[in-house]
This record gives structure tokens, C-alpha cells and sequence, in this order.
């Protein structure tokens, strides 16, 4: 009996640890962003996406045109701002889902809404048990950045009973995770060459590692996103590049550590400061704690960290342990004198 319940109690840490679904990050109208030009039908947009608290909204627009206005459900269906809940304009504005229920959004600016630029945000709560981790959408990828984890209790249980010293490292495994992070390149700037932002010295004071998205925003009329090496770079050459992104909104994943090196492909950019070196480094995977956020704006950095500190962990297996293996004896060698 004594034996069941620690081995319970084992698999009731592993369950709050594994059934954990990490936050999603969504765009709103995807590459096409928040507009009221009729490129995106909202209701349809928001209807196959799964919205959980702990998720992150993320309006990018020209704010000379559009604002975000959350508002009632009143306000909702009537269109009416003048009393909002709350009030974005920054143009890339970043909204947590902090609880469940509806969030209504609004462009405020006369006829937008009527036309079309509103959405409804239905958010349930965040997925804590062991169901599997929820499927991402289809749409692009800038719709939603996550990582979910998911280990079955059962197998959980019959290695506590069968190596304990296995599930250590499973659970050490576990606690270092640290979950990938979205930085919008210039921060509610974009990606510009007006000279609006010193990419360098934006790029300095972020710790970019393996894993993490950067997003570059940018009107694709008059810019792009060229992917080149370090002598490209440095030479503001764009004629052999590694990639080229052009849509406006694109997103990028740092999939391995090094330098990755972009600028803008239109003449007079690059030499114009519309250039960025990011320097990533391989993802954490021990059991540091989970790195800080920067101090950039909530854009920047969007990031969900799952850290449980060691020491309690250690404590939490030894303490199972040494209950556990003797009573794990005795009813073994009982069961065998029975035989």
C-alpha cells in the first residue's frame, strides 16, 4: 500500500510536469495583419484556431490608419469604441489571454469595424492534464509559435518501480526546459531604413538561442529580407543570398547556433543601417534557471519558461526513493515466500 502511494505520488509530480501545454502565439490575420482592406475574414481566421489562456495575441498594422480597441460584447456586435476596455496603438501590439471566456477586438477608426476589422477571441482554459498536446493550426507560422511536452503516466510508473535512477534523469530532462522565445526584429519599429533603430544595438541585448523565432515586419513594397553569409553582410551584397523573404511579415527560426546574417535587398538599405547579425547559442538544456526576459517591449520577446528547481526535485525522488525500495523488498520477498 505504502509502496502504491509513493509510487503515486511520483507519478502525480511527472503528471504536473508533463501535462503541461505551453503558450501559443498567434498574429492576428496571419501574414496579412490587422487590417480593414477585406483580406482576412476574422470570424473565419479565429474559428479553427485553439485559444488558451497563457496565449499571446499579436496585432501588427500601420497605426496611422488603425488602432486596436478591446471592448464589450455590446461594443462588439454595435461597433461602438468610445467607452473600450482597453486602448493599443503602437501599431504592433502584443494582448495575453489571461483567463478564459471572450476578448473582443475593434479597429476603432470610423467604418472599420463596420467593414470587417473585428474579431471575437473565444480562450479556454490552458491544457494541464495528460491529453495529448493540442495540434498547431495550418495556417503560417507566424500564427503560432509553441512546444508542447507530453510523457504517458503509465510508462512513468513502471520506471519509477523498475529504474529509479533512469526516471532522475528523465526528470532532470524536464526541468531544464526552456521554451523558445518570438523577438520581432526592431521591436514595434520593424524592420525599416529610416533609421529609426540601430539593429546592432537592438541585437546586442537579447540572448537568442536555438529554438527562438525572429520576426521581421516590413512593408513589401519597399523592402525584403535577404538571408546572407557574414561576407555578404559585412559587404552589403545580396546578389548570392541563403534566403530570401519577401512577404511582408516573415518569420524565421534560429535552427542551430551561430550567426545568422540579414539586410535588406533594396539599394541604399543595407548601407543605411537595414542590416541585423543575430548570434544564437544552443538552447538551455540543464538545469539553470530559465533565462530573464529582456527589457525590450512585450513584442520583442515572447517567451513561456517552465523551471522547477532541483534541489526540491532531489528531494521529492530521495525521499520516494528510501520509503519505496525497502517496502518494494519486503512485499517482493513476501510475495516469493508465498510461492
Amino acid at each position: 500500500m505504502a509502496l502504491k502511494k509513493n509510487t503515486l505520488a511520483i507519478s502525480f509530480l511527472m503528471v504536473a510536469l508533463c501535462g503541461v501545454s505551453m503558450a501559443a502565439v498567434y498574429q492576428a490575420g496571419d501574414s496579412a495583419g490587422w487590417t480593414s482592406m477585406g483580406q482576412v475574414d476574422y470570424k473565419e481566421w479565429a474559428s479553427n484556431k485553439n485559444f488558451h489562456v497563457g496565449d499571446t495575441l499579436v496585432f501588427n498594422y500601420n497605426n496611422h490608419f488603425h488602432n486596436v480597441k478591446q471592448v464589450t460584447q455590446q461594443g462588439f456586435e454595435s461597433c461602438n469604441a468610445t467607452s473600450p476596455i482597453a486602448t493599443y496603438s503602437n501599431g504592433s501590439d502584443t494582448v495575453t489571454l489571461e483567463k478564459h471566456g471572450h476578448f473582443y477586438f475593434i479597429c476603432g477608426y470610423p467604418g472599420h469595424c463596420q467593414a470587417g476589422q473585428k474579431i471575437d477571441i473565444s480562450v479556454v482554459p490552458a491544457t494541464s492534464n495528460l491529453s495529448p498536446a493540442r495540434p498547431p493550426t495550418q495556417s503560417s507560422l507566424s500564427s503560432a509559435s509553441s512546444l508542447h511536452l507530453f510523457v504517458p503516466s503509465i510508462l512513468l510508473s513502471w520506471a519509477f518501480v523498475k529504474n529509479s535512477v533512469a526516471i532522475s534523469f528523465l526528470m532532470m530532462a524536464l526541468c531544464g526546459v526552456c521554451m523558445a522565445a518570438v523577438y520581432q526584429a526592431g521591436d514595434s519599429a520593424g524592420w525599416t531604413s529610416m533609421g529609426q533603430v540601430d539593429y546592432e544595438e537592438w541585437a546586442s541585448n537579447k540572448n537568442f538561442h536555438v529554438g527562438d523565432t525572429l520576426v521581421f515586419n516590413y512593408n513589401n513594397q519597399f523592402h525584403n529580407v535577404k538571408q546572407v553569409t557574414k561576407q555578404g553582410f559585412e559587404s552589403c551584397n545580396a546578389t548570392s543570398p541563403i534566403a530570401t523573404y519577401s512577404n511582408g511579415s516573415d518569420t524565421v527560426t534560429l535552427e542551430k547556433h551561430g550567426h545568422f546574417y540579414f539586410i535588406c535587398g533594396y539599394p541604399g538599405h543595407c548601407q543605411a543601417g537595414q542590416k541585423i547579425d543575430i548570434s544564437v547559442v544552443p538552447a538551455t538544456s540543464n538545469l539553470s534557471p530559465a533565462r530573464p526576459p529582456t527589457q525590450s517591449s512585450p513584442s520583442s520577446a515572447l517567451s513561456l519558461s517552465l523551471f522547477v528547481p532541483s534541489i526540491l526535485l532531489s528531494w521529492a525522488f530521495e525521499t520516494n526513493m528510501i520509503i519505496a525500495r525497502p517496502l518494494f523488498l519486503k512485499v517482493y520477498r513476501n510475495s516469493s515466500s508465498q510461492h
